[in-house]
């Protein structure tokens, strides 16, 4: 009889695609699955017994932020622990490829907090050092358009010239042959925020030819945000993947209208043929750097110039005319580099500016000049019931938005976003605990929906040929631990998971 690696017996098997669960035992020879159904008497290396447990493909997390922290420490322990087996990375327009320009002088501020030195240029060279560190999880990446634009134009508030057009171009097909799965945009930040719509058609074109995606963090506002969108995907010809749909739709005014005009501008543009699909982390709170609080004309010229910009009364003036609806309440700050300003971790902008006397406005100016732009925060927003409406839809799956961080050294940092620890956690535990999602839906929205979006035929699913990348879990001790607070807490309730057959 042929013995197995790994065989997992005694679980309640959902494979990937929505079906409800089945009892099955499954062999593992080598990276894949050879077996699915009753394995009595075949004799294996290692046996796990999942009794009591659900047995489902390996999360895939089809909005991620890893393809730095990867460099610093390829355990991703922060998502491994909460069953993730594959990451989509380079999002929101970042990506660490192509360095050259201004986006090597990005790259050289940004990576320095991580201690790493930027002796790659390509994805290719990137994708190089990753397999010479060693990785515990399967990454997909993007190429990024603002770092594109950074690379060839720099933070210039202008439309691409022909000639920067074809370097643009020829970058991306370089990229798209080179493995990457799509480009991502991150429109309201610098410099994809300087883009007109026609050049990220054109741009797409190229990745359509590739058979890639479009993956976007969109600009402010409904519903031109989504009509963007959806016209980019039409005339490129190409998937659209939209980011962080809870987060991306709307300020105040649209609380409440997750259905009726969100999802309806949505259903509507499915209906007409646009191949569009969506992404939402669980909650209602959102975390990115504290230079986007800056609107849009404070950003032109790169951060340096944004910076210089910040010191003078007459543009503190006016962020004071435009910001001021802003509830600095909701703004809470997560990391600071320096020292000194790191006893305003977890706190908010409004308690900080409290405790300096000062105005809000003037705190954060102020803090980003002290800190040269280096502040990530976390900002409250919408209501439980959108994500809820959202999270629902057939064309919404699961995202985290976050990295691939742990408990010690500079990954382990701050006061950041619970979502790098709990995502997946969280969905298991109280959207399906609280009959949002059924289980079986839940996992396809964690697994088979986003292998279905990337095309990966055999990751997401339980099936004989399949990579065993499998998480194990306790449907009824699944537990996100993390708290604003206290973050970095790995959920309970997943004992096993394998990437690639390994345990």
């Amino acid at each position: 009889m042929t013995s197995m690696d790994i065989i997992i017996r005694n679980g309640r098997v959902l494979d990937g695609n929505g079906n409800p669960w089945f009892h099955a035992d499954i062999g593992i020879e080598g990276k894949k699955i050879a077996k699915v159904g009753n394995l009595n008497g075949t004799p294996a290396d290692k046996v796990i017994d999942a009794k009591g447990m659900i047995v489902s493909p390996g999360f895939i997390d089809i909005h991620n932020h890893s393809d730095v922290p990867l460099l610093v420490s390829g355990r991703a322990e922060s998502m491994v622990r909460q069953g993730v087996t594959t990451v989509l990375t380079c999002s929101c327009g970042s990506s660490p490829f192509p360095l050259f320009g201004e986006a090597l002088e990005s790259a050289k501020t940004r990576f320095s907090r991580y201690g790493l030195k930027v002796d790659w240029s390509t994805s290719e060279e990137y994708e190089a050092k990753l397999k010479q560190q060693g990785i515990s999880i399967n990454v997909a990446l993007q190429i990024g358009h603002g770092t594109l634009r950074a690379a060839v134009m720099g933070y210039e508030a202008r439309a691409p010239t022909p000639g920067e057009m074809r370097e643009m171009k020829s970058l991306v097909a370089e990229a798209m042959e080179a493995g990457c799965f799509g480009m991502s945009t991150g429109l309201g930040y610098s410099p994809g925020m300087f883009a007109e719509t026609d050049e990220i058609i054109e741009l797409c074109r190229t990745v359509a030819e590739y058979g890639g995606i479009y993956s976007t963090h969109t600009r402010r506002g409904v519903p031109r945000n989504l009509e963007e969108a959806f016209e980019i995907g039409e005339k490129a010809g190409l998937p659209v993947q939209m980011s962080h749909i809870g987060s991306s739709t709307g300020g105040r005014n649209n609380w409440g209208r997750a259905r009726s005009v969100t999802l309806n501008l949505v259903d509507a543009a499915r209906a007409r043929g646009i191949d569009f699909t969506a992404d939402i982390y669980p909650y209602i709170a959102s975390s990115t750097g504290l230079t986007s609080a800056i609107p849009q004309w404070g950003h032109e010229g790169g951060l340096r110039r944004l910076l210089e910009r910040l010191a003078q009364k007459e543009v503190r003036d006016r962020l004071k005319r435009e910001l001021v609806d802003r509830d600095w309440s909701q703004t809470l700050l997560a990391w600071l580099p320096s020292e000194k300003n790191k006893i305003y971790e977890g706190k908010t902008l409004q308690e900080v500016a409290q405790k300096r006397s000062s105005d809000p406005v003037d705190t954060l100016c102020d803090l980003l000049m002290e800190e040269e732009g280096q502040i990530s925060y976390i900002g409250f927003f919408g209501l439980e019931e959108d994500i809820k409406t959202l999270m629902r839809h057939e064309s919404v799956m699961i995202g985290s938005d976050g990295s691939a961080l742990q408990p010690t050294g500079v990954l382990g940092e701050g006061k950041n976003h619970p979502r790098n620890y709990g995502t997946f956690a969280r969905i298991l535990q109280k959207y399906v605990g609280e009959g949002v999602l059924s289980l079986p839906q839940a996992v396809h929205k964690m697994s088979g929906m986003p292998a279905w979006r990337l095309r990966l035929a055999d990751r997401g699913i339980i099936k004989p040929g399949a990579y065993a990348d499998i998480a194990i879990f306790n449907p009824w001790l699944v537990k996100e631990k993390g708290t604003w607070t206290d973050p970095y807490q790995f959920p309970e309730g997943i004992p096993f998971v394998l990437v690639n057959g390994v345990l």
